[in-house]
C-alpha cells in the first residue's frame, strides 16, 4: 500500500518534471498566438478605419463624413477597440467560470483564474470607456481634448456633452463590476455579476447607429450579448483550460452548445441590422459601408466553418479526454477562431464609425 502511494503517478517527481517542462515549453506558443490576435485586430481595425474613409473628410450628398487623421480620430478608434476587447473579455470569463466544472465543492483552478482575470478586465473596460468619452466629447466638440473643460462633466454633464452621462454610468458600472468580481468566490456570485456585465454592454452598443429605429436598436443589443458569450467563451477556455484535460472534457461540450445558440443569433441580428441600415441588397457592393459588412460576414462564414470542423472531430475526442493530440487539436482551432473573431470585433468598430448608406439619407434630406 505504502509503496502504491509512493509510486503514484500523481505525484512522481519525473511525471511534475514532465508537466512543468510542457507548460515551460507552451508559453512561447501562447505568447505567439497572443501577439498573432493582436496584430490581426490592428491591422483589421486600421484597415477598416481607412476603407471606411475614417482618416479623410469628404463631402457625400451634402454630408460631411469621416474623420480627420488626428489624435481624436485615432483614440476613439483605439478607445473603441479597446472597449470591445475589454467588454467582451469580462462577459466571456464570466460565462466560462460557469461553463467550467465545479471541483470539490467550489470553483476549480482554471474557474478561479476566469475570475480574476475578469476583474482585471473589468478594471480596463472602465478606463476605455473613460477615453471613449473624452474622445466621444472632442470629436463632437471639434475641439482637442487637451481643451476640454473636464470639471463641467461633474457640474453641467448635459449643457457641456449631452451623452455624457451614458458614458459616466457605464464607467462606474464596470469598475463597481471589477470590484463584485474581486469579491466572488463562487458559481452563484459569477452568475450574479454576469447579467450586471451583459446590462453595461448596451449603452455604449446602442450610442451609434441604433438611434435610427426600435428594431435596429434591440438587434443590435442582441447582437452584442451573444456576441460577447461567445466570443468572450472561447477564450477563456483557450486561455485558461487548455491544459486541464478534465475540465475541458466538461466544459467544451458545454461551451459547443453554447456556441451554435450564439451563431445562429449572430446571424440573424447581423442580417437584421444591415439590412435595416443598407436599404437595398446592391448597397452591399457598391458602397464602403456595404463592402465591410462583407467582409464581416466572410469572418462569419468563416467562423461557422470552423465551428462545424470543432463540432464534428474535436469535441468528441476532448469530451473522450483522447490524449494530448485532441487537446492540441482544439487549441490550434480555437486559437484560430479567436484571431477571426479580434478582426471581425476590429471591422465592427470601423462599421461604427463608417457612414452608412441609411445615415447619409438621412441628413441628406433627400
Amino acid at each position: 500500500m505504502a509503496s502504491a502511494s509512493t509510486d503514484s503517478p500523481a505525484r512522481s517527481p519525473a511525471r511534475l518534471k514532465r508537466i512543468t517542462v510542457a507548460r515551460a515549453a507552451g508559453r512561447p506558443r501562447v505568447w505567439a498566438y497572443a501577439a498573432a490576435t493582436a496584430i490581426a485586430g490592428v491591422a483589421v481595425l486600421i484597415f477598416g478605419m481607412w476603407f471606411g474613409g475614417n482618416l479623410v473628410q469628404r463631402q457625400v450628398d451634402g454630408l460631411l463624413v469621416g474623420g480627420q487623421g488626428n489624435v481624436t480620430t485615432w483614440g476613439l478608434m483605439a478607445s473603441k477597440f479597446g472597449l470591445d476587447v475589454a467588454s467582451v473579455g469580462v462577459i466571456g470569463m464570466l460565462a466560462g467560470c460557469l461553463l467550467l466544472p465545479v471541483t470539490g465543492g467550489g470553483l476549480g483552478d482554471p474557474a478561479r483564474r476566469c475570475l480574476r482575470t475578469a476583474g482585471w478586465l473589468a478594471l480596463a473596460w472602465g478606463v476605455a470607456n473613460a477615453a471613449l468619452l473624452m474622445f466621444s466629447w472632442s470629436d463632437v466638440v471639434a475641439q482637442p481634448v487637451t481643451t476640454l473643460p473636464v470639471a463641467r462633466l461633474f457640474t453641467d454633464a448635459p449643457a457641456a456633452f449631452p451623452s455624457a452621462r451614458a458614458y459616466l454610468s457605464s464607467t462606474a458600472l464596470a469598475l463597481v463590476i471589477s470590484a463584485a468580481v474581486a469579491i466572488t468566490r463562487t458559481r452563484r456570485g459569477a452568475l450574479i455579476v454576469l447579467p450586471l456585465a451583459l446590462y453595461n454592454l448596451t449603452p455604449m452598443a446602442l450610442q451609434g447607429h441604433a438611434a435610427h429605429g426600435t428594431v435596429l436598436k434591440f438587434s443590435l443589443a442582441i447582437h452584442v450579448i451573444v456576441v460577447s458569450l461567445w466570443v468572450g467563451g472561447l477564450a477563456a477556455l483557450l486561455i485558461h483550460a487548455r491544459g486541464e484535460p478534465a475540465a475541458l472534457a466538461v466544459a467544451v461540450p458545454r461551451f459547443s452548445t453554447l456556441a451554435l445558440a450564439c451563431y445562429a443569433a449572430v446571424a440573424a441580428t447581423g442580417l437584421i441590422a444591415a439590412w435595416e441600415l443598407l436599404g437595398q441588397v446592391s448597397l452591399a457592393w457598391t458602397t464602403r459601408y456595404g463592402v465591410l459588412v462583407i467582409l464581416k460576414a466572410t469572418a462569419l462564414i468563416t467562423l461557422g466553418i470552423l465551428g462545424w470542423w470543432h463540432r464534428r472531430h474535436t469535441v468528441r475526442r476532448v469530451r473522450a479526454a483522447d490524449g494530448p493530440l485532441a487537446r492540441s487539436a482544439f487549441i490550434r482551432l480555437a486559437a484560430a477562431e479567436v484571431i477571426v473573431m479580434v478582426a471581425a470585433i476590429a471591422l465592427a468598430v470601423a462599421l461604427s464609425r463608417t457612414a452608412s448608406p441609411d445615415t447619409i439619407l438621412l441628413h441628406s434630406g433627400r
